[in-house]
């Protein structure tokens, strides 16, 4: 690996890493309690269809997790006060999840981080500089994006695969 590479990859591991400290970091101080990363990104989602709340279904679709998956988050999250289930009016079979007051102020206080971080970032760079970070974070985003699309291409052949050979 050639200097470049190992810069860039040391850091991205470190931005990720220090990314989600911070992110948990400020979200203890704010709560009280531990929330991980996961379960923070699952209150943003519920967070952003208002009061209406969601079903456990489109949880686990936007979040790309399977619907058990998303139940077993789901039922932490409302032992520890952040989230209320609900059976829907419409479908028995559906449990559709809100934010408490309490999940609502850590879901705010998330965003907040959020700004809060971008804004900063801002402040550090000069306009064109502003403008080649987007640039590059865009590509940077693109090539995570077509290498998980190839990725599950691949799981997907190797799937068909298998059970081609056990039908043989």
């Amino acid at each position: 690996m050639d200097e470049f590479s190992r810069e860039l990859n040391q850091l991205l591991v470190c931005t990720y890493r220090n990314v989600g400290k911070l992110e948990e970091g400020m979200l203890h101080s704010v709560s009280g309690m531990e929330v991980s990363i996961g379960e923070l990104h699952l209150m943003e989602i519920i967070g952003e269809s208002k009061d209406g709340g969601v079903m456990i279904g489109e949880l686990a679709q936007r979040m790309e997790l399977t619907p058990p998956t998303v139940t077993v988050a789901v039922n932490k999250l409302a032992l520890k006060g952040y989230v209320v289930k609900t059976k829907s009016t419409l479908d028995k079979r559906s449990v559709i999840v809100t934010l408490t007051r309490m999940g609502k102020k850590v879901n705010a206080a998330h965003r907040y981080f959020h700004e809060q971080m971008v804004r900063n970032i801002e402040k550090l760079l000069a306009p064109g500089e502003r403008e080649g970070m987007l640039h590059g974070m865009q590509m940077l985003n693109q090539f995570f994006q077509d290498a998980l699309v190839e990725m599950n291409q691949k799981a997907d052949s190797a799937a068909l695969q298998s059970v081609n050979a056990e039908r043989m």
